[in-house]
């Protein structure tokens, strides 16, 4: 029997197949094509900048942060050449194990990596972030051996901010840091990337803009390995405009020198009283500045919080105090121009004053007889100020404190700086819930109760007094000086305000101050020579509660200027804790106004730290 073939495929079901697999074949047609539409078209600029980015990379590169410089050039903020290990997040595979590794081999502090931590927060992950800079020679070369092993990291060149004096101008030049989110808020983000420092405070802070310059930019190739290869074009960072001051380097260190030599807590303001110029701006005690530039250590900032002294305070704009005996002459002037007195007013002073059932003491128990507006200014004799505070009234002892620039922020081109406190009635019955009584003004008319003021106001008011009559506005800057061309541009100073003293009063006061130095509370100030009028200060500070009892502390105070008939310096210095009749603070002014007005004088040895460092 024969067996029988299997059918043949039948011609109709050939042809159905044909056609699916047609269908099939124009589906993944399609699909292609729309693939390639959809990368050649609609996404074109994507993949185009991915494959871009496969090859090349952009690299920012810093600007030269413009110096800072003293009246007379020396450089008081510097940048110095230096190597730095850094690392890019987004091209390290495992971020923490590479950290460890580099920890270990470069003996790295918990501190660093806190540091560079805190940095990669507030910076993009394709950014380079220092993890540490000024780099020994052994820690080069032991990363540069392996650098194989350590994708992402790499040893580079750059432009460390150095501080040459150290402690001696950390509060008024400031200091820079590593840049935070926070920062990035206040300027402008693309001139901001890769190891960054921006100006924290001071000077550096506050010029900012035209201290940091412009970023600048280059496309490296990269090869397959991802190391650079070569640079396919470039745009120059320009740099930034260096700063002049108006601050006096021999004065800043006189005035530095007096309080530190003997552990003085205080401060210094010494100014141009005919344009508010800067010549120096001292609190003590000071920090290094240098310590804040790539991140404070912790070491570092426990010590400085532990310090008793507070060191970071700067208490020439920003410490507040009684004026004490400081006001009177502001109040003579005011008193005079208002017609409470005239300029040939005296009382007499037995050595204290009564006032419904309570005794006001003289700070000389014996008082001082028969006293005139220039005894009363020589000899700082409270009993007539206390007399005087009831005749004014409150409302006129607020115009005057408020006329020398008291109770506000004087203007100054420094970030912060505080407007102290002028007590009125409306204050303290928000404040204390009391009404203002008339005690309340006779304390107040010898400078205390609950007036503060700063050492910059008390500055800038004496000034107005050396002048004639015209209320300055401290500047520290003085010109721009350009980068590229070095050409110098002033920085113009705000016009003085015209307060309208009387001649009559202006002299009286005048005279009495001059007198202070000559025969009265402040005679040790005086130079040979050289003709100085002043007002010493003492002011009570409350210092805790024992027994029952406030106890209180003596701030020192003295504020003065010279020559008298031609003035070139005024100057403001408290001393805190300073003991009775303000003697501490004389030697501090003395020193300083003789730095600036005897620069051939030899004030003695600073300590060495007053005189410029150089980075090892």
């Amino acid at each position: 029997m024969k067996k029988s073939s299997p059918p043949l495929i039948s011609g109709q079901n050939f042809r159905n197949r044909l056609g699916i697999a047609a269908i099939v074949v124009l589906l993944l047609l399609l699909i292609v094509v729309a693939r390639l539409l959809d990368l050649q078209l609609l996404h074109y600029q994507k993949f185009r900048q991915l494959a871009h980015d496969n090859h090349a990379a952009l690299v920012p590169v810093n600007p030269p942060r413009g110096l800072i410089l003293a009246d007379h050039g020396q450089v008081l903020a510097q940048n110095q050449p230096t190597y730095a290990v850094e690392v890019t997040p987004d091209q390290t595979a495992d971020l923490d194990a590479t950290l460890d590794r580099l920890q270990k081999l470069l003996g790295l502090s918990d501190g660093d990596l806190t540091r560079f931590r805190k940095s990669m927060a507030a910076k993009a992950s394709f950014d380079p972030i220092v993890l540490r800079a000024d780099l020994t020679p052994q820690q080069i070369a032991d990363l540069a051996v392996r650098t194989a092993e350590f994708p992402g990291v790499r040893i580079t060149a750059l432009m460390h901010r150095h501080y040459p004096y150290t402690t001696l101008f950390a509060h008024v030049v400031g200091y820079v840091g590593p840049i935070t989110a926070s920062d990035l808020q206040r300027h402008q983000t693309e001139n901001y990337r890769g190891r960054d420092y921006i100006g924290k405070t001071g000077l550096e802070g506050h010029y900012e803009r035209q201290l940091r310059g412009q970023m600048g930019y280059q496309i490296k190739q990269i090869d397959a390995e991802g190391l650079q290869v070569g640079t396919l074009s470039e745009q120059p960072p320009v740099a930034g405009d260096n700063l002049e001051t108006h601050l006096r380097l021999r004065v800043q260190q006189a005035a530095a020198n007096a309080l530190e030599s003997k552990n003085y807590r205080g401060a210094v303001v010494a100014l141009d009283p005919n344009n508010g110029h800067v010549l120096a701006m001292v609190s003590s005690p000071s920090f290094d500045a240098n310590w804040f530039v790539d991140g404070i250590s912790t070491s570092h900032w426990r010590s400085l919080l532990d310090n008793p002294g507070h060191p970071l305070t700067d208490r020439a704009d920003n410490g507040l105090y009684p004026p004490g005996s400081c006001a009177k002459p502001f109040y003579s002037i005011q008193a005079i121009q208002s017609g409470v007195i005239g300029p040939d007013f005296q009382t007499y002073c037995p050595g204290n004053f009564q006032l419904g059932g309570h005794t006001y003491w003289d700070w000389n128990r014996g008082g001082f007889g028969e006293t005139n507006l220039t005894k009363a200014l020589a000899w700082s004799v409270d009993v007539f100020y206390y007399k005087l505070a009831v005749k004014m009234g409150i409302q006129l002892q607020d115009q005057t404190l408020w006329r020398f620039g008291f109770g506000k922020s004087p203007g100054i081109d420094l970030p912060g700086g505080l407007a102290g406190l002028v007590p009125t009635p409306a204050w303290k019955r928000a404040h204390l819930h009391a009404p203002w009584y008339t005690g309340d003004s006779v304390i107040l008319g010898i400078g205390q109760g609950y007036l503060l003021v700063t050492p910059l106001q008390l500055a800038r008011a004496v000034s107005a007094i050396a002048n004639g009559g015209y209320l300055v506005q401290p500047q520290v800057a003085k010109a721009w000086i350009s980068s590229s061309t070095g050409a110098h541009t002033p920085i113009p100073s705000n016009a003085p305000l015209n307060l309208h003293i009387d001649p009559s009063a202006l002299h009286a006061v005048r005279q009495g101050m001059e007198a202070c130095v000559n025969t009265g509370t402040c005679h040790t100030v005086s130079i040979p020579g050289i003709s100085i009028a002043g007002k010493t200060g003492t002011a009570q500070v409350p210092e805790g509660y024992a027994h029952g009892r406030t106890i209180y502390n003596n701030d020192s105070l003295f504020i003065g200027w010279a020559p008298v008939d031609h003035p070139k310096i005024a100057v403001a210095v408290v001393v805190e804790n300073g003991g009775h009749n303000a003697w501490q603070a004389l030697p501090v002014a003395r020193a300083t106004i003789a730095a600036y007005l005897q620069p051939d004088h030899d004030p003695g040895p600073a300590p060495s730290h007053l005189h410029p460092q150089h980075s090892p």
